[in-house]
């Protein structure tokens, strides 16, 4: 890698905004750093066989500091749900771990289409249906959380976007958990998911070599680099989400779900 001053810059920029989208909505920034990542790592001439679950695992590396640090914020602001978090994470640690072995051995194009359904779904009933603030979460049973967490983990080493966008409106529609406390509690769940796929990218050997830099299929001064703005990105954003009113959160979210529906189908086809 020929890391130069204007792309430490570069990379720390975008550190910094996924950081705030992680804050303020409870994901991982994927979505930002993802498609930086691969138009990066295609100029600098990495193989095409390898090239976009690098791009994934660089990214869900950083996004352990991103939510982590945007979980640090909510709990200050008094915005997570903790009753839920060890409900989800175990499913999520172990959903996050087979997702990584499954996107290096699998092509993900019927993957993908099939999760941009259920996301434009989701994003649809999320813009059309009405804040109930009234409403308390649901009780979970511990197979249930167990069976979102698993999905949310999958979601998350299957497209290197930490899988926040599958439990916001996850909790949001099948937990009924007030928009308020979304992103804290999806932050402080997702950590889980991220670090376990980061690490099982880590455990995989890529089909062709990465170069110096890349363990496994991480290419951790990138990472390091991202987090760096990710962790500041992150403070900010979760201020943000404080000021938000909960419903106008909801529609924000979901028209960002849109924009992952886009980028899922455009990259599969």
């Amino acid at each position: 890698m020929d890391i130069t001053l204007g792309l430490v810059l570069l990379i720390l920029g975008i550190g910094i905004a996924a950081g705030i989208i992680a804050g303020y909505v409870g994901v991982g920034g994927g979505i930002i750093m993802v498609p930086v990542l691969l138009e990066l790592f295609r100029r600098w001439g990495l193989p095409q066989e390898s090239l976009v679950q690098a791009a994934m695992a660089t990214s869900l590396t950083a996004a352990i500091f991103s939510v982590g640090s945007s979980t640090v914020r909510h709990h200050k602001h008094g915005r997570v749900l903790w009753k839920l978090v060890p409900v989800l994470a175990p499913g999520a640690l172990v959903g996050g771990m087979l997702g990584a072995k499954l996107a290096v051995r699998l092509p993900g194009v019927a993957l993908q289409l099939t999760l941009a359904a259920l996301l434009l779904a989701a994003a649809l009933r999320m813009l059309l249906e009405k804040e109930r603030p009234d409403l308390q979460p649901k009780p979970v049973r511990w197979w249930q959380g167990f069976g979102v967490g698993v999905l949310v983990g999958i979601a998350a080493g299957c497209s290197g976007l930490a899988g926040g966008f599958i439990l916001v409106p996850a909790m949001a529609l099948l937990l009924t958990v007030p928009s308020a406390w979304l992103a804290g509690t999806s932050s402080a769940v997702v950590v889980w998911s991220s670090l376990a796929a980061a690490v099982g990218y880590m455990l995989s050997e890529p089909t062709a070599a990465l170069g110096e830099g890349f363990v496994g299929h991480v290419g951790l001064p990138i990472s390091g680099l991202l987090a760096l703005g990710a962790i500041p990105g992150a403070q900010l954003g979760g201020v943000l989400n404080k000021k938000t009113d909960p419903a106008l959160f909801r529609r924000i979210f979901a028209v960002l779900l849109l924009v992952v529906v886009v980028r899922l189908v455009v990259s599969a086809v």
